[in-house]
């Protein structure tokens, strides 16, 4: 192996770099089989047949599906090559996945700090959904990939909300909270602590035209996306808040 340094990204758009540099020209192949490789693999393999039948479901000639994962393995190796790095291995029965150590995986960092429950979760360990760019693949793969982001998002939002009521978030600073807010929102638009979080802040800065604002957005996402109200516990914190600023 060389001395580069390499970095995979496949949440939010995919990317391969190498030393800070953007390979072009990846398979989207490569980052879907990896993903595949680790979070359902055994201990980072599958078999050949397994993964043919789960990338190729539409594909009704099994020699055929065989062919493509063929060319697909072939494909990775030459790129695994010429940036001189291995992530991606094969045998005569297996695909698994290699620990280099000069790879950097956004998705296996994510994974490592979802499982240590004493650390505290950042945002900027989930830049975005699994394979976001990637549109393409077989229903059984669509199907995966749509349960694992779904499964990946919650797990993420999850975190975030444990990380609001540990004590640490009274050390934070007004932006940190704020950041860590906006962030769960975006990935959980129905999470009401963090609009209650936000409605806090806003009060506490005696901004009332935010406090609604907020408020609104809040009962809005509920209706969209639920057909829901909000709980009395956040509509009675927006009418206590906005009595304590109105004085009304």
């Amino acid at each position: 192996m060389g001395g580069s340094r390499i970095f995979v990204g496949t949440l939010g758009t995919c990317v391969l770099r190498v030393d800070g540099r953007v390979v072009s020209g990846v398979p989207t192949i490569f980052h879907k089989i990896a993903s595949y490789l680790l979070i359902s693999g055994e201990n980072g393999s599958i078999s050949r047949q397994r993964l043919r039948d789960v990338l190729w479901s539409q594909t009704d000639d099994p020699e055929r599906a065989s062919a493509n994962l063929r060319r697909s393995l072939a494909r990775i190796r030459a790129l695994q090559k010429s940036a001189d790095f291995s992530l991606i291995g094969s045998n005569f029965s297996s695909v698994y996945l290699i620990d280099d150590p000069q790879v950097t995986w956004d998705l296996r960092d994510l994974l490592v700090a979802l499982a240590d429950k004493q650390s505290e979760i950042g945002p900027g360990v989930y830049p975005g959904d699994l394979l976001s760019n990637i549109k393409d693949g077989g229903p059984e793969f669509e199907d995966w990939l749509s349960e694992q982001r779904s499964r990946l998002r919650n797990r993420f939002a999850e975190r975030l909300t444990d990380g609001m009521t540990d004590a640490k978030w009274a050390q934070k600073s007004s932006s940190e909270r704020k950041m860590f807010a906006q962030y769960l929102l975006a990935v959980d638009p129905c999470n009401e602590q963090a609009y209650r979080l936000l409605m806090l802040e806003a009060a506490a800065n005696h901004n009332i035209a935010r406090l609604r604002e907020i408020f609104v957005q809040c009962e809005a996402e509920f209706r969209r996306e639920l057909g829901l109200p909000v709980s009395s516990e956040t509509r009675d914190l927006y009418r206590g808040l906005m009595r304590g600023l109105t004085g009304g």
